[in-house]
C-alpha cells in the first residue's frame, strides 16, 4: 500500500459544500491520508481549515451568473486559469485521489485530474444532478450522492456528512434553557441558512399568531440572519409569541435538540443534519435555487413522511393550520413521533456510518485499497 497516500477535496463557496467536504478530509486524514482542500480565494471557512491544521489551497473563482450576460466571460477566464492552477497543484502535490464536492470548484478540479489522468469522484448533497457534477461525471468522475436520486439511476447513495457535533444532539430540555426558553413547552425552530430567509422571517411571527388564537402555547427559536433579526423579534413581540431571536446560531446542535418541529428551507445539508437528528419539518423550498433542487430534495422527504413541502408562495395560506395541526392538535404527538420515524424509509445511513462510507468510497476510486489487496496477496 502507497506509504503516503495523497488526497484533493475542492469544497468551497457555501458551508453547504464546505462542510461536507471538511468531514471528508477529516476521516481520511484519521485514517492517516495527507488531505489538501482546494477552496475559493477569501472563502469564509479559512479560518476552519487553519484551525483545523488541513492544508489547503485557494481558487480565484465565481459562480456563473443565473442570467447570461457578459460576467459569463470573465467567469470563463476564472474556470480556464482555475483549470491550470489546480493542474500545477497537483502537480506538486500527486494525489491519488481527486473528489469534488459539488459547486463551481468542482470542475476545475475534476478538469484538472482528467487532464493528468488523476482518479476522480464527486459528490452530490441534493437529489439532482447539479451542472458542475454533470460536466465532471463526463469527465469520468465516480458519482457519490448524498439523497436518493431522483431521476438518475447511475452512481452510489453514500448519505451526506456532517458535522460531528450534530451526531447527537442532546436532550430537549436542558437545550431549550440553554437558549432561553422554557424547557417544558412546546418548541418550533425557524430557520433559513445562515443569512436567514426572507419569506420565513415575514411570514413565522403572524401565522404563529393567528395558530394560537384559538388557544394554545407554543414557543419558537428564530435564526432570522444579521440583517433581519432586530425585525423579526420586534414582530414576534407585537404578536405575543414567545420567541428567542438570534442572527446566527454556532451551535447547531442546541437548536435541532430544543425543537419538536422544524420550518426550513430544504438545501441538501440542512436535510441531512434533519435526518440525522429524526426531526419532522416543514420544508420551503428556496424558490430560486439552481434547477429547482430544493423542490426536489423537499418532495424525496415530503413522499417518505419525514416532512411536509409548503411552496414559498403558500405560506401565509398554509402555515397556520399546519401549525395547529403539527403542535397544538389532539393527535399532534403521535403525527410528530410518525414523521420522525418515517426517516428510516429513505435508507440513509446514520451519520458516522455516512462519513465511513464517503471515506472508503473514495479510498477504492484512488485504487488504494486495491494495491493493498494485492500487496496482502
Amino acid at each position: 500500500m502507497t506509504a503516503d497516500p495523497r488526497a484533493i477535496v475542492a469544497a468551497g463557496g457555501t458551508g453547504g459544500h464546505f462542510y461536507p467536504g471538511l468531514v471528508l478530509a477529516q476521516t481520511l486524514t484519521a485514517r492517516g491520508w495527507q488531505v489538501l482542500i482546494l477552496t475559493r480565494r477569501a472563502d469564509p471557512n479559512l479560518g476552519t481549515l487553519e484551525a483545523e491544521g488541513i492544508a489547503y489551497a485557494e481558487l480565484d473563482l465565481a459562480g456563473f451568473p443565473r442570467m447570461p450576460s457578459f460576467e459569463w466571460l470573465r467567469v470563463l477566464r476564472q474556470t480556464a486559469a482555475s483549470v491550470g492552477l489546480a493542474t500545477r497543484i497537483m502537480r506538486s502535490f500527486r494525489p491519488a485521489v481527486v473528489i469534488g464536492m459539488g459547486g463551481y470548484l468542482t470542475f476545475p478540479a475534476v478538469a484538472a485530474a482528467a487532464r493528468l489522468g488523476v482518479p476522480r469522484a464527486v459528490h452530490d448533497s441534493n437529489s439532482v444532478l447539479g451542472l458542475a457534477n454533470r460536466a465532471a461525471v463526463g469527465l469520468g468522475a465516480e458519482l457519490f450522492w448524498g439523497l436518493p436520486p431522483w431521476n438518475d439511476r447511475h452512481g452510489t447513495v453514500t448519505g451526506t456528512p456532517i458535522r460531528p457535533r450534530l451526531w447527537a444532539p442532546g436532550e430537549r430540555g436542558p437545550a431549550r434553557a440553554k437558549l432561553g426558553l422554557s424547557s417544558s413547552a412546546t418548541t418550533l425552530l425557524v430557520f433559513g441558512g445562515s443569512q436567514g430567509a426572507g419569506s420565513l422571517n415575514r411570514c413565522l411571527p403572524q401565522a404563529l399568531a393567528r395558530t394560537l388564537e384559538r388557544g394554545g402555547s407554543v414557543q419558537v427559536a428564530h435564526l432570522a440572519g444579521r440583517r433581519e433579526a432586530a425585525q423579526v423579534r420586534s414582530a414576534y413581540a407585537a404578536s405575543g409569541v414567545t420567541a428567542a431571536v438570534f442572527e446566527y446560531v454556532s451551535d447547531m446542535e442546541t437548536v435541532y435538540a430544543a425543537a419538536d418541529l422544524v420550518v426550513s428551507r430544504a438545501g441538501a445539508s440542512t436535510l441531512a443534519e434533519l435526518a440525522a437528528c429524526a426531526k419532522p419539518a416543514i420544508l420551503v423550498p428556496y424558490p430560486h435555487a439552481s434547477l429547482g433542487h430544493q423542490t426536489q430534495n423537499a418532495l424525496v422527504f415530503s413522499r417518505a413522511g419525514a416532512a411536509v413541502m409548503v411552496p414559498d408562495e403558500a405560506l401565509e395560506e398554509r402555515l397556520p393550520g399546519l401549525l395547529r395541526d403539527l403542535l397544538l392538535s389532539a393527535p399532534s404527538g403521535e403525527i410528530l413521533e410518525r414523521m420522525s420515524g418515517a426517516y428510516a424509509k429513505l435508507g440513509l445511513p446514520g451519520p458516522e456510518e455516512t462519513a465511513r462510507r464517503l471515506a472508503d468510497a473514495v479510498v477504492v476510486v484512488s485504487g488504494i485499497a486495491k494495491l493493498a489487496q494485492s500487496s496482502l496477496g
